[in-house]
């Protein structure tokens, strides 16, 4: 374990959002339990704003086109963060905040900086006076190949959902925290059991700890994890069966023609 818990550091100051989120005036001290903690609730009940500013306090990189200390909508998670106190069984910077959307924006980059290698290289190419040309293009080189193998070179002509997985892959590689909003998102059902197996691994094996928010009953069945359910303005820990998205999932999948034609009677 790396984060052991958090809760606010003071009262919050003012009534704009963050702070008029009902989670946000009644947030509780959370002891954390698990290398595994779900963040679960209904839309509006605040949980990816607290995700986003347990990542801004922890200081974990972000993955994306900005940093979480530019990113121009973060600025109610960067409130909210200078309020929290985390506390730590192990101090560390290791891991990242990410969400699905983000994923996209780093593709573009990635994908830029690609581009800007190929242009260098044929630039050098074409005006290359004398010497060693070889011996000049082997840096440049390198760093592509070191792209192209880590991400491979048509990653933007993956699959959304298969870009996503072999992201994380390739950057939960140890011991960190990792804080994911979502990542559903991006992941059909299958693939989302491919990250439950990418997770269970990087705990048993790195010692990695996540943190993620998710509406998915799938993701959030994954075993010994902790639940902290969003409700009312309330923060509760909570049983897998005793979710909502899990009790609304199993009484629609046992008869849904059933479930849908009472749903049409009640309008």
């Amino acid at each position: 374990m790396i984060l052991q818990g958090f809760g606010l550091r003071n009262e919050p100051e003012g009534n704009e959002f963050p702070f008029n989120l009902d989670l946000v005036r009644n947030l509780p001290s959370i002891s954390l339990t698990s290398p595994i903690t779900f963040l679960v609730g209904e839309n509006g009940a605040g949980k990816s704003t607290l995700l986003e500013a347990i990542a801004y306090a922890s200081g974990v990189p972000s993955v994306g086109e900005y940093s979480l200390e530019e990113d121009p909508l973060m600025e109610p998670a960067r409130k909210l963060g200078k309020y929290l106190s985390l506390r730590y069984a192990e101090r560390s910077r290791s891991g990242f905040f990410v969400r699905a959307e983000d994923f996209l924006g780093f593709v573009k980059q990635l994908l830029r900086n690609l581009a800007e290698l190929d242009a260098e290289i044929e630039d050098i190419q074409a005006n290359w006076a004398g010497g060693d040309l070889e011996k000049a293009l082997s840096p440049l080189r390198a760093e592509k190949k070191a792209y192209i193998d880590k991400y491979t070179e048509n990653l933007n002509g993956m699959s959304h959902g298969e870009g996503f997985l072999r992201f994380f892959n390739q950057r939960i590689t140890g011991k960190g925290l990792y804080l994911i909003d979502e990542p559903e998102a991006a992941l059909s059902p299958a693939r989302q059991l491919s990250l439950i197996l990418l997770i269970q691994d990087a705990v048993k094996n790195h010692q990695a700890q996540f943190i993620i928010a998710t509406h998915s009953p799938i993701i959030m069945a994954l075993p010994k994890a902790d639940i902290l359910l969003i409700e009312e303005g309330q923060i509760q820990k909570v049983s897998y069966r005793e979710t909502p998205h899990y009790q609304l999932t199993h009484s629609f999948l046992q008869d849904p023609h059933r479930f849908l034609h009472a749903l049409e009677n009640s309008q």
